[in-house]
Formats: C-alpha cells, sequence, structure tokens
C-alpha cells in the first residue's frame, strides 16, 4: 500500500511539474515589471481612447488606435541585459498559463529566443511576443491580420521607450 502511495505521490508530483504556471500574463508581468533593471511601459485603454479622440491623425490609424485596450513593454536594462534578458524570458514562461495560447511562431538560435502567442476571446484578443530582449503583451479587439497593424504597435511602443 506504501509503494502505491509513493507511487502515486511522484505521479501527482511529476503532473503538476510538467504544467505550465498559473498566473495570467498580467499578473506574471508584475513579478519583472518593477525590477529596477527593467524598463517598464504600458498604455490603458483610456490612453488609446485619448488618443483615438485627437484630430491630427489620420482615419484608418484613428481606427486602429481605438481598438487596442492594453498594451505593456518590458525591457532589460543595464550592463548584463542578455542574462536579464534570459530570466526575463523563463520567469514568464515558468509563471504564465499560456495553455490557452496559440503559439504563431518561434524564432531560436545561439543569442536570441522569440516567442509569439496569441489567445482569441469573446471580448478581445491577446498578443503576447516574448524574447529575451524583451516582452511585449497587448489586448485589444484588433486581430493583427497583416504584419503593418503588429508593426504600428511595435513603433509605438519603440517611440515610448525611445528605440
Amino acid at each position: 500500500m506504501k509503494t502505491k502511495f509513493i507511487i502515486f505521490f511522484m505521479f501527482v508530483s511529476f503532473i503538476a511539474l510538467a504544467q505550465n504556471g498559473n498566473k495570467n500574463i498580467d499578473q506574471a508581468l508584475k513579478l519583472i515589471d518593477n525590477r529596477e533593471n527593467a524598463s517598464y511601459f504600458e498604455v490603458t485603454k483610456d490612453m488609446f481612447q485619448m488618443l483615438s479622440d485627437t484630430r491630427d491623425i489620420s482615419p484608418e490609424f484613428k481606427e486602429y488606435i481605438s481598438k487596442l485596450h492594453k498594451l505593456k513593454m518590458i525591457q532589460p536594462t543595464g550592463e548584463k541585459q542578455r542574462e536579464l534578458g534570459e530570466e526575463f524570458y523563463k520567469i514568464i514562461l515558468a509563471n504564465t498559463n499560456l495553455s490557452e495560447y496559440t503559439r504563431l511562431m518561434t524564432q531560436r538560435d545561439q543569442h536570441s529566443k522569440l516567442s509569439f502567442y496569441k489567445k482569441e476571446g469573446k471580448n478581445e484578443n491577446e498578443f503576447l511576443l516574448l524574447s529575451n530582449n524583451m516582452i511585449i503583451y497587448i489586448t485589444g479587439t484588433l486581430d493583427l491580420k497583416s504584419i503593418h497593424e503588429f508593426e504600428q504597435v511595435i513603433k509605438i511602443a519603440g517611440n515610448a521607450l525611445g528605440m
């Protein structure tokens, strides 16, 4: 009986370790967003609404910006950016439950890792670009059907971080 219990306990422990983390992306980002060696940028739905109400932007950009609900971006800073970026990457993967997300793209080489995830929802879609150089999390009613739309989001985030 003891042997069966030990085997059962080991099996349950193994299954628990094999699963993704139990946090949503916002909760996982909170683990690293306030570190002093991280550059953090966030835009809320209210700010996107204010931007879409601006008269000086094109109608296409106004329509696009009104579809955004949240943009969060974290980038490692300081002398050990590569090691820190790798740490951030691992923290997000270890703590985030990505089981409901579809991985759209993965790229790895000697120096970089990049994964792009999407989760379609009833009221909004979520996108996570996770790399060892930066993490970008986007929510909204947008679909990012074209690479051009994604480039616009990256441009907004890049301008905010002075890139």
